[in-house]
């Protein structure tokens, strides 16, 4: 190959970059698809009505404080502490919100939640910039907000549906199938 040459996404080079973004930003929109799809039949387990737009509102209000964080700490220290702590963030909001025995605790889990599907984006485009030569951030970019895709075609809202959680399942034993489902997926 001509030193000239630019190289694709999946070139051993950027293989393991290209693959971890891909997959980080596709468990992020497979997440809040999934969350849109079951938010009626939680709210209707936890109770707390009056609290089910914060849900939302809550996850969004720190994305937005996630994307801004997390993006000044890769230009400061580069991308990877923000994005593992994006990870971490996401994970534990998951935990939180997954096990909340209140609407109150589901709120406060997306918060963190959206801390950190905030930073990982974020991050992923600072990593972008830095890790891919010009020619090539246009086509990832691209391949990112394809990742959007498969989520929203065959994802979550197809697999988690009152259907396959019918009400008169208890919480944790619909959550469990639901995994399941996802599992097959």
């Amino acid at each position: 190959m001509s030193e000239g040459r630019v190289r694709g996404l999946w070139a051993p080079p950027t293989r393991g970059l290209t693959a971890g973004l891909v997959l980080s930003i596709t468990f992020v929109a497979s997440e809040a698809l999934a969350v849109v799809t079951v938010m009626p039949l939680v709210a209707q387990d936890l109770g707390g009505l009056h609290l089910y737009g914060w849900v939302f509102s809550a996850f969004m209000l720190g994305s937005v404080v996630g994307i801004v964080a997390a993006g000044r700490e890769a230009d400061r220290r580069g991308p990877a502490i923000p994005f593992v702590a994006g990870l971490v963030l996401f994970g534990a909001g998951l935990a939180v919100a997954g096990l909340a025995p209140s609407m109150d605790v589901l709120v406060a889990g997306r918060v963190l939640q959206g801390l950190g599907a905030g930073a990982v984006p974020s991050v992923a485009y600072a990593a972008i910039g830095r890790s891919f030569p010009g020619p090539l951030q246009a086509r990832m970019m691209a391949v990112l907000s394809t990742a959007w895709v498969v989520p929203g075609l065959a994802g979550p809202a197809q697999l988690v549906t009152p259907h396959s959680a019918p009400c008169g399942k208890p919480r944790r034993a619909r959550e469990v199938q639901a995994l399941a489902e996802l599992a097959q997926w």
